[in-house]
């Protein structure tokens, strides 16, 4: 669940900028021997099909631009902050999404989050799904979805939503509703996530305020027992 929940942080992390990709290193990946594979996985992400590729580092920002400039040459839009950075390129038709994020401090090195997508497969800029695709789990009322995916091999479902909530009100509605509806809370939950169980089923909630100063929600949904 540990797993779970470090990717669920990552994807609302990545939210602020309207996911509209999906995972897709062009040809067989040149990995580095540096990174090493955390997570792999075709996803369905809005309307289209990809993968997903989590790696992990104990290279620099720096390192990391130089292997992603390597990767798509000019083609690559590089935006580095002081602890994270932000990647974007578009070649042969394919939209490529990069988010480089630290690692707990315990940890050290940084995750690399790559998402890519066929363009035709990939919408408008900025387009937001149409409606509520995760249906297994109560949805807060109000909101409006921003993104979703749809893990085919493990049947691992996320969907982020804004709301005009607060993140504590927002949370603590879908905690009830969640409840109200069959499902267990876990006498451990804190902070901004919280888990819940129900028959082999788990449900994870989440909610933080963006730049944007808006509220947004995850969803996740997934079997018992996959990580």
């Amino acid at each position: 669940m540990r797993r779970a929940c470090r990717m669920a942080a990552l994807l609302l992390i990545l939210a602020p900028g309207r996911m509209n990709a999906r995972v897709y290193w062009r040809q067989p990946v040149d990995v580095p021997g540096e990174w090493a594979r955390a997570y792999q996985s075709p996803i369905r992400l809005q309307r289209g099909k990809g993968d997903l590729n989590v790696f992990v580092t104990g290279q620099g920002l720096k390192n990391v631009e130089a292997h992603l400039r390597n990767l798509h040459g000019d083609a690559l839009s590089w935006v580095p902050g002081e602890v994270m950075a932000w990647g974007m390129a578009i070649e042969d038709g394919v939209l490529y999404r990069y988010l480089v994020q630290p690692r707990p401090p315990e940890d050290g090195g940084f995750w690399v989050v790559a998402l890519s997508q066929p363009v035709r497969q990939a919408g408008k800029p900025a387009q937001d799904p149409e409606r509520h695709q995760l249906t297994e789990l109560p949805r807060l009322p109000n909101s409006r979805p921003t993104f979703y995916s749809h893990a085919e091999d493990t049947h691992v479902q996320v969907e982020i939503s804004v709301t005009p909530a607060s993140p504590d009100a927002a949370l603590d509605q879908l905690s009830d509703m969640l409840q109200g509806d069959g499902w267990q809370a876990s006498p451990a939950n804190t902070g901004g996530f919280r888990m819940f169980v129900r028959r082999d089923r788990v449900a994870l909630v989440g909610a933080n305020t963006g730049k944007d100063g808006q509220t947004r929600v995850l969803r996740l949904h997934k079997p018992l027992g996959v990580k």
